[in-house]
């Protein structure tokens, strides 16, 4: 999503002077030999961003040949865990959240390099994803969508929350139908820990995101990451704490308020999350980061 898909929206909207282009890569599998023809197909001083899964093993030698062409290194770490992060190989940092950025900018600082930039864009939803039509007319439906096991919901509504299995790009594809029917995207989670590692990681709202492109609400607890900083304090559907009781509470008052006023409060607030990511948006955003990276 943050390359061949995050391309597309956007370079209709940049203008003519900045080009994007995506190229398949993983440090891990390509020797440093295959930087160096990279860096001469591209011109001097071009501004080259690691996705998480392009940075996987990546070294000195792989970035020397970028460094001789006065390239700006960054990286899109999305929510790769800081302490796997080599600091030493990037010039600067893309977060794709609120937290992340904050979580980059305190580590840069406590490894003196305070002056090094990390700029934020938002993870945008899945754009094969479309507003549902008949946004306004729908009967109430929960659901969760990801991995049943990273969501904590209570048993006792556990028959209310549908789980859209989605772990890979094919399982959203064949549930785009399934998700855009939700009117509560369910978001109740622990902070995410990296599996293998079980360092902390910072992810981007990604849910709620993929709940606003479907005119819907969702359900969250306050201590996920960006929730209270991008719906408000008093977005109605926040639940005080990752606690049993909270959680079934909360999903009552969602669901004998949908259809009203607090409910369309609630969407108002999801309408104005979804801006942030629309293809313009984006565009706007990257170009900023181009142009604070490479002035």
């Amino acid at each position: 999503m943050r390359g061949d898909q995050l391309a597309a929206l956007i370079s209709p909207h940049v203008s003519d002077n900045l080009c994007i282009r995506v190229v398949p890569f993983h440090a891990g599998l390509l020797p440093p030999m295959a930087m160096r023809a990279f860096a001469l197909s591209v011109p001097a001083r071009s501004v080259v961003v690691f996705v998480k899964s392009a940075a996987k093993g990546l070294t000195h030698d792989h970035v020397t040949p970028l460094r001789r062409i006065g390239a700006r290194i960054g990286l899109d770490s999305i929510d790769t865990p800081l302490d796997e992060i080599d600091f030493d190989l990037f010039d600067f940092h893309i977060a794709a959240s609120l937290a992340g950025q904050a979580a980059l900018e305190e580590r840069l600082a406590l490894l003196g390099k305070s002056g090094v930039p990390v700029e934020l864009l938002h993870h945008h939803h899945d754009p094969r994803l479309a507003l549902p039509r008949d946004a306004k007319d729908r009967p109430f439906r929960c659901g969760y969508v990801g991995e049943p096991q990273n969501a904590i919901i209570p048993l006792s509504i556990a028959q209310e929350v549908e789980c859209v299995y989605v772990s890979y790009a094919r399982d959203f594809a064949r549930s785009l139908e399934r998700i855009a029917e939700l009117t509560l995207h369910y978001g109740v989670r622990p902070l995410a820990l990296s599996p293998a590692t079980g360092l902390r990681q910072f992810k981007p709202f990604t849910k709620g995101f993929t709940a606003a492109a479907c005119a819907a609400n969702i359900l969250v607890n306050r201590e996920a990451d960006d929730a209270v900083a991008l719906l408000g304090d008093d977005y109605p559907f926040l639940v005080p704490a990752i606690d049993p009781t909270s959680v079934i509470e909360g999903f009552n008052e969602a669901k004998k308020s949908h259809g009203g006023a607090v409910w369309r409060e609630g969407l108002d607030r999801m309408r104005a999350l979804r801006e942030l990511v629309t293809p313009p948006a984006l565009a706007v955003r990257m170009q900023d980061i181009v142009r604070a990276i490479a002035p």
